[in-house]
């Protein structure tokens, strides 16, 4: 198939798929007039690499799923690197939301300092960090 059958089954545009052969992540074969011919293993390949980003897990990274299933595993996530992969992501995922955590934590008490720098003791109009994570209660007492 070409570019764009592969594009329409993978739903992706042909410069993403361009992107990823320049990567070395797909390798179509080539015929002697130039075209590229993919096959249905590079649709997976296609597929999985957008999943894969759909997860958080950059295009450039996704390298140890494909080699699992090169390698013969049934799914990109059935070898050693990709699990390292997957906690190396998680890992930075952490990191981020620590630190967004504690940017919200920072103007959070800016804001109350703030609002009661002049001795006012009226209360916030919106929720406080804390409250905003709890889930909140419809009239017949059930969570939503």
């Amino acid at each position: 198939m070409r570019i764009g059958e592969l594009a329409r089954l993978a739903q992706l545009s042909p410069k993403a798929i361009r992107r990823y052969e320049a990567l070395g992540l797909v390798a179509p074969e080539r015929h002697p007039n130039g075209f590229r011919e993919y096959d249905d293993h590079t649709v997976r390949l296609v597929r999985e690499i957008r999943s894969l980003n759909r997860l958080g897990i950059p295009v450039e990274e996704t390298r140890p799923f494909l080699d699992c299933l090169a390698t013969g595993g049934e799914h990109v996530d059935d070898c050693p690197a990709s699990l390292a992969e997957y906690q190396r992501t998680i890992d930075a995922l952490t990191a981020e939301i620590d630190a967004l955590t504690a940017r919200r934590d920072a103007l959070a008490d800016r804001l109350r300092e703030a609002a009661h720098r002049h001795g006012s003791t009226r209360t916030l109009p919106w929720p406080t960090a804390v409250s905003a994570l709890r889930p909140s209660s419809g009239r017949d007492g059930t969570t939503r």
